[in-house]
């Protein structure tokens, strides 16, 4: 299998859109192509601008954004899946200065009333756990999820 018909199945599968370099080095490799040829035709895609790993990340990150927002470790994992390489995730992450103490407040104000936290409601204490867990599977640590819920209660109060 010649690097052109790799290079040309590569750009097929990709079409339109642009890929990480993880996913075209495994479409290719699932079909059969040696490393080598792999890694060359990877190579030759992000000259091309076929594969671009900082747009794919940037993508991701906007499409994270508001009340959809989530923490650096779930986007790192998501970015990780998509195929962007590992370097790439942080430089994108400090670019583009995703900051999980600004970020978990967006989610925070979309998603849980205020009132719902308020010390004169019995059910308090089971609201809050289950707020916690839930910004929890967004990739926030518990420790900020319940720091940034005593944030807003006193700035609320």
């Amino acid at each position: 299998m010649t690097y052109s018909e790799a290079r040309n199945k590569a750009i097929a599968h990709i079409g339109i859109s642009v890929s990480s370099s993880g996913k075209a080095r495994d479409y290719l490799s699932a079909l059969g192509y040696d490393r080598d040829v792999v890694d060359d035709v990877v190579e030759q895609l992000k000259e091309d601008g076929y594969v671009d790993d900082r747009r794919v990340a940037r993508k991701i990150i906007r499409q994270r954004t508001g009340p959809k927002s989530e923490g650096r470790l779930k986007l790192s994992a998501r970015m990780e899946d998509a195929g962007v390489s590992g370097s790439i995730i942080q430089q994108v992450l400090d670019e583009e200065d995703v900051n999980d103490e600004e970020t978990i407040m967006e989610v925070i104000r979309d998603r849980f009333p205020v009132d719902s936290f308020s010390e004169n409601r019995p059910d308090t204490q089971k609201e809050l756990a289950k707020a916690v867990r839930y910004l929890e599977s967004r990739g926030y640590s518990t420790s900020l999820a319940l720091a940034s819920f005593r944030k807003l209660i006193h700035d609320v109060e």
